[in-house]
């Protein structure tokens, strides 16, 4: 096959897969492409049959276009079999525990089906602990996880009770209390991503399964992970495992774009696991993306050099704008600057700020989620539609039994069709602004009424396709109640006013705008530091190994042309630390 890259980017695509192999790519550098080209090579000349390789991604998103992108280098009609394209959670799901699901459970299936299922914290679910724990009650089996060394993490959805429930030192009847309602749960065959990953675990260093393992080495010599800096220790761990009975691993990703410290990421465990196993490491130092402004602000962000960038501007790509009180004060300037360019972006650490752009509500509860959603949608403006689709997800998300695609507006794991999904959301919402949802100038008490009729009858709508009824069966019964304290209050006024749509920018967090390329991209700090972490301008630039860097660095890497910063008014000497490192300040 004839490519036509760059010096670096060939040296990749024909590296050995006979080695362990790690990619560093910086943003804008055509990573996904090189990978997609690297796996048509090796499929179009791969022989070890029945063996196949392993593409490992971290979202249904980033699969999806990997796909696409593989499916424009190899002959027409040709199918991926014997190979593995998917998420990491889909593989070791796929390929490890289902296959030892009873033995590593003790659930013997219902109908002939073993197969395990996946719930999110959000799920309702009736195991729960026989004990209470830290003044927060009963624990809920899918609300905490147990590692390989008996270490239990809690993860209940809410971040103030999981810093409550994780500061607690448990005694031995507490563990054994919540071990037991834990296996209960597997046997009933229900687990969480973070018990799949523990199952796998157990079945990977399982002394009578050591013929499983070499088997599954046998079945994927070759497993590469696309954005290796999102692999967490349990992930390493496995990958040590397999790697140690001869599979040979391929990372490709950015080490400075590690963001998910949530998740027990930390770089310096993947760099280290580079070092340890002889990897040979490869660069991608071009970035086709930013203008050379752009990339040696994000070099300064990071304390990574040497990157190459597209034309140098004598007028200033990096910009400074400053609010008084509240970031929306800059809607005019944001539309003003974002005039002329396409696909423009705001990016906020958090959805906190971004909600400032929607309703006054500091924190929308799950009944207020459903309310905005209905107050926001409309079919002719996409962002609207979009944010209202977005909340419309998260309020049914929050009553469904099984795990949801975050990326595809919670589409359940159960429905193949994101698309359907999609559909789906927008014709309900329709269905609610048509029953007269909209108004809003009656009581949360009335408000709410006339949403739980029509909330229970949506799998029963004719636009809802079987397969989503089917999942949609927690909401036939489901209780809705008005937001505490303010059944007698007008909807509109609890919600408060929104912000004048726009079509020239959409909004994002930083999460949500990883791997993206913008035309300008609106990055908005907190007013004051100290709260989120990594949401303050100032934490971005304090140390570059800090995880905040890191949000400063994906949310400062996307842009083509302009990159702007949105800040609390600055002092002086603020001022001159950021023109320092290459800002204007208007």
């Amino acid at each position: 096959m004839a490519f036509e890259f760059t010096n670096e980017q060939f040296e990749y695509i024909n590296s050995s897969i006979e080695n362990h192999v790690f990619l560093e790519a910086c943003p804008g550098s055509g990573k996904t492409e090189i990978v997609a080209a690297k796996v048509a090579k090796e499929i179009d000349s791969w022989s070890p049959l029945p063996s196949g390789l392993a593409v490992l991604s971290f979202t249904n998103s980033a699969t999806n276009e990997l796909t696409k992108r593989i499916a424009k280098y190899l002959p027409p009609g040709r199918s991926m079999f014997p190979h593995f394209l998917g998420t990491f959670d889909s593989f070791i799901y796929k390929n490890i525990v289902s296959p030892l699901a009873t033995e590593l459970t003790g659930f013997t299936g219902d109908n002939d089906d073993a197969s395990i299922r996946i719930v999110e914290p959000s799920g309702y679910l009736g195991y729960r602990s026989k004990y209470q724990y830290g003044g927060r009650g009963n624990v809920y089996a899918h609300h905490f996880s147990i590692t390989g060394n008996n270490k239990i993490t809690f993860d209940t959805g809410d971040s103030i009770q999981n810093r409550t429930l994780n500061s607690l030192v448990l005694k031995d009847w507490e563990e054994r209390d919540l071990q037991n309602v834990k296996k209960r749960m597997l046997r009933g065959g229900l687990a969480t991503y973070k018990d799949i990953e523990c199952l796998a675990l157990t079945a990977l260093t399982s002394n009578n399964l050591c013929h499983f393992v070499e088997l599954l080495v046998k079945r994927y010599p070759l497993i590469m992970i696309d954005e290796c800096q999102d692999l967490s220790e349990e992930q390493l761990t496995i990958l040590l495992i397999l790697a140690d009975n001869g599979a040979k691993l391929h990372f490709i990703g950015d080490l400075h774009q590690a963001i998910y410290g949530f998740r027990d990421v930390d770089p310096e465990k993947i760099s280290q696991f580079v070092r340890n196993n002889d990897f040979i490491e490869l660069k991608l130092s071009r970035n086709f993306r930013s203008c050379q402004n752009i990339v040696n602000l994000c070099s300064i962000i990071s304390g990574r050099d040497h990157i190459t960038g597209n034309v140098s501007w004598l007028d200033s790509r990096c910009l400074v704008i400053q609010y008084k009180k509240c970031p929306t004060e800059l809607i005019g300037i944001f539309e003003e600057k974002c005039n002329g360019f396409d696909h423009n972006v705001v990016v906020s650490r958090g959805h906190s700020i971004l909600r400032k752009f929607q309703t006054s509500v500091s924190k929308l509860n799950n009944i207020q989620k459903l309310a905005l959603a209905v107050k926001l949608f409309n079919p002719n403006d996409m962002e609207a539609l979009n944010n209202s689709m977005e909340l419309f997800s998260e309020f049914i998300s929050y009553y469904l039994t099984e795990s949801c695609k975050p990326n595809s507006f919670n589409c359940p794991q159960s429905v193949d069709s994101n698309l359907a999904w999609r559909k789906f959301l927008c014709k309900s919402l329709n269905h609610l602004v048509s029953n007269d949802l909209k108004h809003m100038q009656v009581s949360w008490s009335d408000w709410v009424k006339r949403s739980k009729v029509l909330v229970r009858t949506l799998s029963k709508q004719y636009f809802c396709p079987e397969d989503i009824s089917t999942v949609l069966a927690p909401l036939d019964e489901v209780n809705l109640t008005s937001p505490a304290g303010f059944a007698k209050n007008e909807v509109n006024s609890v919600l408060g006013s929104t912000s004048k749509s726009t079509q020239s920018y959409r909004m994002s967090t930083i999460h949500g705008s990883k791997g993206e390329t913008h035309d300008v991209t609106i990055v908005i700090s907190t007013a004051q530091a100290g709260g989120q972490p990594g949401s303050h301008w100032q934490s971005w630039l304090n140390e570059p190994n800090s995880e905040a860097a890191r949000f400063a660095y994906v949310a400062s890497s996307r842009p083509r042309h302009y990159l702007i910063w949105a800040v609390k008014t600055l002092k002086n000497t603020e001022r001159e630390r950021l023109e320092a490192i290459g800002f204007k300040i208007l």
